[in-house]
């Protein structure tokens, strides 16, 4: 864990100190050098972050995030989390094991997904760790009965899919001065372009803010996985410039960036495969080139990204020139033990219908 003045974000900021954050994950996360993968592109200069190493239970992008959503919720005295995805949510997934070291109820609100293997582990996986499991039929469906129980239920705290608010972005407003310092420390070289999944946003926009403090020249390539396309970049921006608000209104002395962060971002659509959580050949070919370098990708957002990395890299000659960094946000953590040895008979009644036979499984995933 790492100590609060070494924190990057308030070791430039010290006056942000006075934001609730809790310590919970292993950083700074390490860079390497994808060595096999550039030599398949042409010997190109591509390394990864290794976010899938900032929390041993389970890592990920999501913690990082963690560490401002939960510190806000344990300051307000709640006492249980109400959050929402699929029912093979890796937020939900996340959301319930890091809760539960600190003691809060997680309820998941939970809709239909492609049912794929993962998709039926991370289920297993949910229960496991004790999360309170509610099925609804669609997101209005979901919608509603969260806003009920957040307004009947003082003691509850609702989290946005993967902690996306402006408060949790600013685990990736510090996660870009950690990436500036590695740079300086003479860790990775200055990279001249960053692909990262896009999915909730918050780790796109606080990357834009925290390279942009850190005045790096890295511009984000953010890789859209779901099936919509509207307005991904104008919400990037606007959520990265809500956190920038909370930063300033903290610390005043911290330069209003929100007219300079434009440049920075580009969302790169045609790798989702149409629909979210729906597997491409593309991406599980990234799968295979990753794990040549020793490194375990998933269909739904790394290997999608990395299958953009391998595309650019592969139809751009200067690519060759350019040092690319690879931003791995899905944990690397097995969980193999628990979701092969756990009966789903002891899931709700409702969710046996995932592995009974009912729903069959989606042999494309």
């Amino acid at each position: 864990m790492d100590k609060k003045d070494e924190f990057p974000l308030f070791k430039i900021f010290p006056k942000l100190k006075k934001i609730p954050r809790i310590s919970i994950n292993n950083l700074p996360t390490p860079v390497e050098r994808m060595i096999r993968t550039g030599k398949i592109l042409g010997d190109s200069n591509v390394w990864i972050k290794r976010d899938d190493l900032t929390h041993e239970q389970y890592g990920g992008n999501k913690p990082r995030k963690y560490e401002f959503v939960f510190a806000d919720a344990l300051k307000k005295k709640k006492t249980r989390l109400l959050t929402m995805g699929g029912i093979g949510t890796n937020h939900g997934l996340a959301t319930t094991i890091h809760s539960k070291e600190l003691d809060f109820e997680t309820h998941l609100y939970l809709i239909d997904q492609p049912l794929s293997q993962h998709v039926r582990e991370n289920l297993l996986c949910h229960h496991y760790f004790g999360a309170k499991l509610h099925l609804v039929k669609n997101e209005k469906g979901r919608n509603r009965k969260m806003r009920f129980k957040n307004f009947i239920d003082r003691k509850s705290y609702f989290i946005i899919t993967g902690a996306s608010s402006p408060l949790g972005t600013l685990g990736f407003v510090n996660a870009g001065l950690e990436l500036a310092e590695q740079v300086e420390q003479g860790k990775i070289p200055e990279p001249d372009k960053i692909f990262i999944a896009a999915g909730s946003l918050a780790t796109c926009a606080g990357l834009i803010l925290g390279l942009e403090l850190a005045r790096l020249k890295t511009k984000i390539i953010g890789i859209n996985i779901t099936s919509s396309n509207e307005y991904i970049k104008e919400r990037t921006l606007n959520l990265a410039r809500n956190a920038l608000e909370i930063m300033r209104k903290n610390d005043p002395d911290i330069p209003n960036i929100s007219s300079r962060i434009d440049g920075r971002l580009t969302i790169k659509y045609g790798y989702s495969g149409g629909k979210y959580g729906k597997a491409t050949k593309e991406a599980l070919e990234a799968i295979v080139v990753a794990k040549q370098d020793g490194y375990k990708l998933e269909y739904v957002y790394t290997g999608k990204t990395l299958s953009a990395l391998i595309d650019y890299s592969k139809n751009n000659p200067k690519a060759k020139e350019e040092v690319i960094l690879f931003w791995n946000t899905k944990s690397s953590v097995d969980l193999s033990d628990i979701y092969t040895n756990y009966d789903f008979r002891k899931l709700p009644a409702e969710f046996h219908k995932y592995f009974n036979g009912t729903i069959k499984l989606d042999n494309n995933l």
